[in-house]
C-alpha cells in the first residue's frame, strides 16, 4: 500500500516505542558505571544495479566557573517495551531491526577509556598530574601558556531580517564554560590553557558581495590572524569557508553541519562532522524511502539551490542512487544568487511539479529557502505529495522545520506535516514519552548549569533549543580538549590535526555510535529516521507559545556503510 500523509499525522506513543526501546538501550548501555557526472562516487549502501536513464531539469535559475565538586549523574534504564510496526497504511517496515540490539551499544560503550581526562561520563573532565618540565612555544597558536582555539560564529539573528523565527544563539556562552572547566577544574592541557575566541560571520549575503566571499574573510582572520589551531563551527558555516579553513589553510575544524563527501575527503583529516556527510544522509533517505514503499510508481521530484557544491552533492548522493533503483528523477535548481535565500525560479519549478504530478519531493534547500517553497507550492494549491527530507542543510533541526509554519504560514505547517526525514541525531527523542536522557547527555547539562552558576539541580528542558547547544558544545569542547590532549605535551599544530583524525570512538548528543579514524572523518556510525509534525502535540510549549510543530524519532535506525 502506498504510504499517504493521512497515515502520518498521528503520532500517539505506539509510533514511538521503537525509538523508545533505542533510547533505553543508550541509557542502560551507557551508564557511567558501566550539476555533473563526474562527481565522485560516495561510499553507500548499493542499491542496485545502476541505469542510464535521463534527468530532467527546470529552468533556472566565561561565564564564571565554579570549584564545586562535580554533581553526579544518575542514569537509569528506560521502561521495558515491546516492538510495534508501524499502522499499516504507513507502508511496510524497514527492513532489519528497527532497534539497534542493545549488545551493539554496550560493544561501541566498551571501545571507550573512560579513564582519559577527556572522557568519563560522571563529569566534563578530570585533573591529571601537574608536568615536570615547563610547557613550551611549539607553532603559531601554540605559545608555553595557551592554546589557541577560535569559534567561527555564524550570525544566525541575521535571518530574522527576512521574516525567520531564530532562538537567541547561546553557542558563546556555552563554549565558554567547558573551556572555563578545562582551565579552572581541570589545571588545563599540559599546563596549558584554552584560548577560546570567536569570530563571527554572516548568515546573509547583501551589498554586491556574495555570501561565500564574506566568510571567506572570517576564515582568513580564524586562522591567519588570531591564529586558530582548531576552528569550532556550531551554526552552519558555509562549505566554501570550511573548505577555506580545512583545505586552503589547512586548519583542523570541527563542525555540527553536513557537508560534502569530497569536501571532508579533500580535507584529509582536518575536517571532523558531527553529521554523516551530504551524500551519506542522501543515499540513507533514498534507501530508506524504497523499503517504506514510496517511491515505486511514483514521480519524484528534487528541489536544491545552487550554492556551491551543492548540486554536485544531490547528484551524487541522490540521483545516482535513484537511477540505480530504476527512477527518473525531475531536478530543480533555484537560484540563490550568491545569498543565503535560494528563490530564483522557485514559482517555475512548482508550476512543473504540478504539470508533471510529482507526488513526492526531495526539498534539499537550506533553512532560509525552504519555508518559501513549501508557502509556494500552498500558494499554487499544489496536491500534497510524499516530501523526504534529510539533515543536510541543517534540516534536521526543530529551527529549520519550525520556520516552515512560522514564516509560510499554518497551511504551510500542515503542508509539510509528515516529512520524513533522514538525519544522524535523534532529534526530538526527549518529547517521547518515557524516553530517558542518555547520560552523556545528562553530564553535559549538570556541568554546563554548574559552571554557569545555576542552583544545584536546576538544568534545561531536554526538548528545548538550549539543551541541544549545550550538549553539541560540550561534545565539541570535548573533542578540542581530547585532540589537544592526545598530541602530546609540546605538539606542534600538524600533531593536533593529526591526533583529531584518530580519536575513535566519540561521545555525541544522543550517546548513538560514533567514531572517527581510518580515514572516517563523518563521525555518525549510522542514521535513523525522524518525522515532522504539525502541529507537535508532543511539546511542553507553554500555553501562549504558537506550535509551530516539532521533529521526532520514529525508528529505522541503520549503520552507514
Amino acid at each position: 500500500m502506498q504510504w499517504t500523509f493521512e497515515g502520518t499525522v498521528d503520532r500517539q506513543p505506539i509510533r514511538a516505542i521503537g525509538i523508545l526501546a533505542l533510547l533505553a538501550a543508550v541509557a542502560f548501555g551507557c551508564s557511567p558505571e558501566d550539476v555533473s557526472e563526474s562527481a565522485p562516487p560516495v561510499d553507500g549502501p548499493d542499491l542496485s544495479v545502476p541505469t542510464t536513464l535521463p534527468i530532467g531539469s527546470a529552468a533556472s535559475t566565561s561565564p564564571p566557573t565554579s570549584q564545586a565538586s562535580p554533581v553526579p549523574v544518575p542514569t537509569t534504564a528506560g521502561k521495558p517495551v515491546v516492538e510495534a510496526t508501524r499502522p499499516a497504511e504507513t507502508g511496510p517496515a524497514p527492513a532489519g531491526d528497527l532497534l539497534f540490539p542493545i549488545s551493539d551499544f554496550d560493544t561501541f560503550q566498551e571501545t571507550f577509556d573512560r579513564s582519559h581526562p577527556f572522557q568519563p561520563l560522571e563529569r566534563f573532565c578530570a585533573p591529571t598530574d601537574p608536568r615536570e618540565d615547563e610547557p613550551r612555544e611549539t607553532d603559531r597558536g601554540i605559545t608555553d601558556q595557551m592554546v589557541t582555539i577560535v569559534q567561527i560564529r555564524t550570525r544566525l539573528e541575521e535571518l530574522g531580517w527576512i521574516g525567520m523565527s531564530i532562538p537567541p544563539d547561546e553557542s558563546v556562552s556555552t563554549l565558554e564554560a567547558f573551556a572555563g572547566l578545562v582551565n579552572e577544574e581541570c589545571g588545563g592541557i599540559h599546563g596549558r590553557h584554552i584560548d577560546l575566541r570567536v569570530v563571527e560571520a554572516p548568515s546573509l549575503g547583501g551589498a554586491g558581495v556574495d555570501l561565500d566571499t564574506l566568510q571567506a574573510a572570517a576564515c582568513i582572520e580564524a586562522t591567519e590572524q588570531m591564529p586558530a589551531v582548531l576552528v569550532l563551527d556550531m551554526s552552519g558555516l558555509g562549505s566554501s569557508a570550511v573548505r577555506c579553513v580545512a583545505v586552503d589553510q589547512k586548519v583542523g575544524v570541527v563542525s555540527t553541519g553536513s557537508h560534502p563527501g569530497d569536501l571532508v575527503a579533500d580535507a584529509n583529516g582536518a575536517l571532523v562532522t558531527l553529521s554523516s556527510s551530504a551524500e551519506e544522509l542522501m543515499a540513507a533517505a533514498v534507501k530508506s524511502a524504497e523499503e517504506r514503499g514510496l517511491l515505486a510508481g511514483r514521480s519524484i521530484a528534487v528541489v536544491v539551490g545552487d550554492s556551491s557544491g551543492q548540486p554536485d552533492s544531490v547528484t551524487s548522493g541522490l540521483i545516482r542512487p535513484l537511477r540505480w533503483l530504476g527512477y527518473e528523477p525531475v531536478l530543480h535548481l533555484l537560484g540563490c544568487e550568491g545569498s543565503a535565500t535560494c528563490r530564483v525560479g522557485r514559482e517555475t519549478a512548482v508550476s512543473r511539479m504540478i504539470e508533471a504530478g510529482a507526488d513526492v519531493v526531495f526539498p534539499l534547500l537550506n533553512l532560509a529557502s525552504l519555508p518559501g517553497l513549501v508557502g509556494e507550492m500552498v500558494r499554487q494549491d499544489m496536491p500534497r505529495p510524499t516530501i523526504v527530507q534529510t539533515g543536510f542543510n541543517g534540516q534536521s533541526g526543530d529551527v529549520a522545520a519550525r520556520n516552515v509554519a512560522s514564516f509560510a504560514g499554518p497551511a504551510a505547517g500542515a503542508f509539510y506535516d509528515g516529512a520524513m526525514v533522514v538525519a544522524s541525531e535523534p532529534t526530538g527523542a526527549a518529547r517521547l514519552p518515557g524516553g530517558d536522557v542518555p547520560a552523556f547527555d545528562a553530564m553535559c547539562s549538570a556541568e554546563y548549569a554548574r559552571a554557569s552558576g545555576r542552583p544545584m539541580g536546576i538544568t534545561f528542558s531536554p526538548a528545548s533549543d538550549i539543551f541541544q547547544t549545550v550538549v553539541e558544545a560540550c561534545a565539541l569542547m570535548r573533542i578540542v580538549a581530547r585532540s589537544v590532549f592526545d598530541a602530546g605535551p609540546d605538539p606542534r599544530r600538524r600533531d593536533v590535526v593529526h591526533a583529531l583524525e584518530h580519536l575513535g570512538p566519540v561521545d555525541l548528543p544522543g550517546m548513538l555510535p560514533a567514531s572517527v579514524g581510518h580515514r572516517k572523518h563523518a563521525l555518525p556510525d549510522g542514521v535513523l529516521e525522524l518525522e515532522y509534525g504539525y502541529p507537535c502535540g508532543l511539546d511542553t510549549a507553554g500555553a501562549d507559545e504558537p506550535d509551530f510543530g516539532c521533529i521526532v524519532p520514529v525508528g529505522g535506525y541503520r549503520k552507514v556503510d
